[in-house]
């Protein structure tokens, strides 16, 4: 079975595989800028996380499925993450829960429910500004909306 953190690992692997050219693949190069400070398997770990607490916040799902479905090895290992990361146990913060956000350099983080949210950059050479995008990056086919600034 295939879960939405097989679909998130997949688009993050393709999107630091695509090398440096940004004319090759403008998704990918915009995402790696967003990752700017952290490695790609810690953006990806700690983007799971997010979206295993906002499904532990916002629904009724076992906290062993939320595990399985944010692809942790074991339940163990989800618990001890969680805790390392959001300063108590899933059962714990369930109970009294805070933001799923985890501190990050690039500002990126999960905009529930499928996706994740790049914030606008700003450039100060001869590339281009980007506006604030929405990317579904937990669904099969991944696809970078632009969101105009209202």
């Amino acid at each position: 079975m295939t879960t939405a953190a097989d679909h998130f690992r997949a688009y993050v692997d393709r999107a630091t595989a695509t090398g440096d050219d940004p004319a090759a693949d403008p998704d990918a190069a915009r995402l790696r800028v967003a990752m700017a400070g952290e490695s790609p398997a810690r953006f990806r770990d700690r983007l799971l996380l997010e979206r295993a607490a906002w499904l532990a916040r916002e629904t009724d799902l076992r906290l062993q499925d939320i595990a399985v479905d944010c692809g942790f090895r074991g339940y163990g290992v989800f618990v001890r993450a969680f805790r390392r990361e959001l300063g108590a146990s899933p059962s714990e913060w369930r109970a009294d829960p805070t933001t799923w956000e985890i501190d990050a350099p690039g500002d990126v983080h999960v905009h529930p429910p499928d996706g994740i949210w790049l914030p606008a950059r700003s450039s100060y050479d001869e590339r281009a500004s980007v506006t604030a995008a929405y990317v579904g990056a937990f669904l099969p086919d991944p696809e970078v909306v632009p969101l105009s600034e209202a």
